[in-house]
């Protein structure tokens, strides 16, 4: 082996080692499966946190007033909170409950995502940050071509 495999080597094999380690998913569908068959947000915001009750403000909740296409619903978010938690909702669809997410201690919370709506409804996004849970809500209005077309 020459030099160079070799450095191209070693530089790689320390690049693989120095990902950070603290990475991991969980598959909230097996460990939370009441809050996915939830039918009204109340239910599955208790089902994902233990409590369903929320006070509003801590997070910034963008989505867009009408919506052309209920299929790819652009809607973002991001909080200053220190969360552990965060989840989102809708009240369009029969399963209310859209996404759940683990924050680690250092995460930032800046995210944006698409969902789908079958027709006009609420967002709702859900943050539980020091034993508290913070909302943000907004109505989104579908126009055409939600779930059904």
């Amino acid at each position: 082996m020459n030099r160079r495999n070799f450095l191209g080597l070693g530089l790689g094999i320390l690049a693989v080692t120095a990902l950070p380690s603290t990475l991991s998913a969980v598959n909230f569908r097996e460990t939370l499966p009441q809050a996915w068959s939830a039918t009204k947000v109340d239910e599955a915001i208790k089902a994902v946190f233990g409590s369903n009750k929320t006070t509003e403000g801590g997070i910034k909740l963008n989505a867009p007033d009408i919506a052309e296409n209920g299929a790819v619903i652009p809607v973002s978010f991001e909080s200053d909170l220190k969360a552990s938690k965060i989840a989102v909702f809708q009240d369009a669809n029969p399963e209310s409950t859209v996404a759940v997410f683990s924050i680690p201690d250092t995460g930032v919370i800046d995210y944006a995502i698409r969902i789908k709506m079958a027709k006009t409804g609420t967002v709702t996004v859900v943050a539980q940050a020091d034993g508290k849970l913070y909302a943000a809500s907004k109505l989104v209005k579908v126009t055409i071509g939600g779930c059904g077309g």
